[in-house]
């Protein structure tokens, strides 16, 4: 897109924006390769990376630790091989039961972070709750660590309030 092409970018009464919609439905109306999930994660690992590692330091400035970075991840519908990530610092353990409710399309995974020992782990990663009715049906071809997670996660287990003992 041409940065001063007006089709994509206004600047009226003083303010200037972008037309996402515009730009949106110009790139879904051409055809698109198809790619996976797991190739499209893949070509964003390096994004990914800087953007929790931002997150954590972001977290390291207003929290003790340990604390939390959950990140949301979220295939978009309207159009292929686009993938959200959201990364949330927090102070206290989100319940991986609830997370499943208010965010049914993302796969959530829960990092743990001890700042003082410059630590990190991944406490669970939970995928959307359709991929998870898909796994299941088929648990003996995926990893049993993500079995472990998807069960404890339905069963309540992952509704921890901390995760200290991953340190220990």
């Amino acid at each position: 897109m041409d940065s001063n092409d007006p089709k994509y970018y206004y600047a009226k009464h003083g303010m200037k924006g972008a037309r996402v919609g515009q730009a949106v439905s110009d790139i879904t109306s051409k055809d698109q390769p198809t790619y996976t999930v797991g190739e499209i994660l893949d070509g964003f690992s390096a994004r990914f990376a800087q953007e929790l590692e931002v997150s954590v330091n972001d977290g390291l400035k207003k929290y003790k630790s340990p604390f939390y970075v959950l990140a949301l991840t979220k295939k978009e519908f309207w159009a292929d091989n686009i993938v959200r990530n959201w990364f949330i610092p927090r102070q206290t353990a989100p319940h991986a039961l609830e997370l499943m409710r208010k965010h049914p399309t993302c796969t959530k995974t829960l990092y743990v972070v001890e700042g003082n020992r410059g630590d990190i782990k991944v406490a669970w990663s939970i995928p959307a709750y359709e991929d998870c009715i898909s796994i299941m049906k088929n648990p003996s071809i995926h990893s049993p660590e993500l079995i472990r997670w998807i069960k404890d996660c339905f069963e309540g287990k992952l509704d921890l309030d901390s995760y200290d003992y991953l340190f220990k």
